[in-house]
């Protein structure tokens, strides 16, 4: 069960993840994690518990190590180094990414293939 990462682009890629649920205080927004770095050819399993526990919605953002960004509209300031919270509107630090809308639907397994 989880949400598995896989990349088929020709270069190492960073992801960052999030997703809604009830750990995020006064429903501040999803709970954030990254970065997982991943090799051409490799997955990476970064969520380990069904995906459709709390929202068929998820979001994330990818960044390839030579240019290329998987990335959306939901803007929020995230770190460089590797992070595990909630959205938090207002705060600085980090660097503004925009994450992409994954709709994973009804499934306890998911998995995501980044191309090129």
């Amino acid at each position: 069960m989880g949400l598995t990462i896989r990349n088929q682009y020709s270069a190492r890629v960073y992801v960052a993840i999030g997703f809604y649920d009830n750990s995020c205080p006064n429903n501040t927004g999803p709970h954030l994690m990254g970065w997982w770095g991943i090799d051409p050819g490799r997955g990476a399993l970064v969520y380990a518990n069904d995906v459709n526990q709390y929202s068929p919605m998820w979001f994330y953002v990818a960044e390839a190590v030579n240019g290329p960004v998987w990335a959306g509209s939901h803007v929020v300031q995230i770190p460089n180094q590797a992070f595990n919270r909630c959205e938090r509107p207002g705060v600085s630090g980090g660097y503004a990414r925009g994450f992409r809308e994954l709709f994973v639907g009804d499934n306890e397994d998911f998995t995501l293939t980044l191309t090129g």
